[in-house]
């Protein structure tokens, strides 16, 4: 059974409408119905009130007349089409129904819809009793060998006019249906359009923005979105050019200082001064490591162009992998265990997957004991790479910051054991680049179980 928690706001709209329409229209058409009946008994007693008193006028009807005098005759009034007689009996007759009452005269209908209007006549055991009469009468019509064949067909048992109001109300609720949904039909279409334009900004498009055909209160949400998406763009535009113009202005004085040093290296005997030289060098390489990743990484969150697409080149997965296996020379310092499909393809740009598994593997081997696993799946519509090692793992509290820049677990400045910082979140920003997911958790082997899910769809 569906639950209306599971319904969208839109559909939970259209079925209130629904249900308060057809729920207000059925009231009314009872209602009217009632007061059509009610109306049709006062008009018909009102009318049969001038019968009745004309009947005492003329002494056809005696109020304290003796009961043996009374008699049940029926006696026409042709120029009106009714008739009167004393009933001895209670109502009802004829097998009549009660429609209703008005002023204490109670009204009947018979099987020949004929109207019925009761008066008890004051001091006796009588009943007044004044009916229209059959308006038309057609000679056999109750001979078989007269009978039509249409009325005896399927459809004479149903009248239009029966249905009369029944037609009148469902016209009516699809009229206030058709009228209320339309306008609501337009405010669901823009609202869905808002979320299209804010799905699409959130996964890098900042250059969408929102139309100006909003009614209103949307245009003013419309606006809200337009200023915050100008605002995000021109701070990411900043941190961009800011980014890119750093490590150029850096590359130029690091390049002297490694100029001086070397200098300084060829007439120097001193053993103490040369390490320190050598720590200078040292210095020197990790600043440049971590300007091309500073660089790197700010390409990667750069707003996508259009163009981005047309570079993407579909990839042997196993022969990539294993080139950036031995590029990295990994199996020189631990053990590699691959567990790798062969088949496996995936289109995508070449640059980001580089970036993506060089970072993985680069972490993997720092942090590893001695052995590192590689697997490579496919899964329904996804491609599963799964990097983990056998090191000291990922304490849970820093699960969700792993991917953070410099959100180094291992707070040392030493290359070795705490990397500079950036290399997950340049392999968690690729990921994103090409619209898959990279996790992390501890690995059976106890160390980190980095997962990256391609998708194919």
């Amino acid at each position: 059974m569906i639950k209306l928690s599971s319904l969208s706001l839109f559909t939970r709209l259209y079925l209130t409408i629904i249900v308060t329409v057809v729920l207000s229209g059925t009231i009314s058409f009872f209602l009217l119905e009632k007061l059509k009946i009610q109306t049709e008994v006062d008009d018909y007693v009102f009318f049969t009130d001038h019968i009745y008193h004309k009947l005492l006028l003329q002494n056809k009807v005696v109020l304290n007349s003796e009961l043996k005098e009374l008699n049940e005759e029926v006696h026409d009034i042709k120029d009106m089409m009714m008739s009167w007689q004393i009933k001895l009996s209670p109502p009802p007759y004829d097998n009549s129904i009660i429609l209703g009452s008005s002023r204490d005269i109670e009204v009947y209908i018979n099987k020949q819809q004929q109207y019925l209007a009761i008066y008890k006549l004051s001091k006796l055991e009588a009943w007044l009793v004044i009916s229209e009469n059959n308006l038309f009468s057609f000679h056999g019509e109750d001979d078989p060998e007269h009978e039509d064949p249409f009325e005896t067909s399927f459809f004479s048992q149903y009248s239009f006019h029966e249905y009369t109001e029944f037609t009148l109300l469902f016209a009516i609720i699809v009229s206030v249906v058709g009228g209320i949904s339309w306008p609501i039909k337009v405010f669901q279409n823009q609202v869905e359009r808002l979320i299209e334009i804010q799905q699409q900004f959130g996964k890098g498009n900042m250059h969408i923005r929102a139309d100006d055909d909003f009614s209103k209160p949307l245009n003013k949400l419309a606006d809200s979105f337009n200023f915050m998406a100008n605002s995000i763009t021109d701070t990411v535009n900043e941190n961009r050019i800011f980014a890119q113009a750093i490590p150029h202005e850096v590359r130029t004085p690091l390049s002297r200082i490694q100029l001086a040093v070397g200098l300084l290296s060829r007439n120097n005997h001193d053993k103490q001064q040369m390490e320190l030289l050598g720590n200078i060098d040292t210095y020197i390489d990790d600043m440049s490591e971590l300007i091309q990743q500073v660089v790197a990484f700010s390409k990667l969150n750069t707003i996508k162009s259009e163009n981005d697409s047309s570079l993407d080149t579909v990839i042997e997965l196993a022969p990539f992998i294993e080139s950036r296996l031995k590029l990295l020379k990994c199996e020189e310092k631990h053990n590699i265990t691959c567990r790798i499909d062969q088949t496996l393809v995936f289109k995508t740009n070449p640059a980001y997957l580089r970036l993506l598994i060089d970072n993985l593997l680069k972490n993997a081997s720092i942090h590893a004991k001695s052995n590192i696993i590689i697997s490579l799946s496919k899964h329904d519509n996804h491609i599963e790479l799964i990097v983990e090692d056998d090191g000291a793992g990922i304490p849970s509290e820093h699960l969700d910051t792993i991917f953070i820049p410099f959100a180094r677990l291992d707070q040392s400045r030493n290359r070795k054991t705490g990397g500079l910082g950036l290399g997950l979140s340049i392999s968690s920003a690729a990921c994103k680049r090409m619209n898959s997911q990279l996790t992390v958790e501890n690995s059976a082997t106890g160390g980190a179980k980095f997962i990256c899910l391609f998708n194919l769809v």
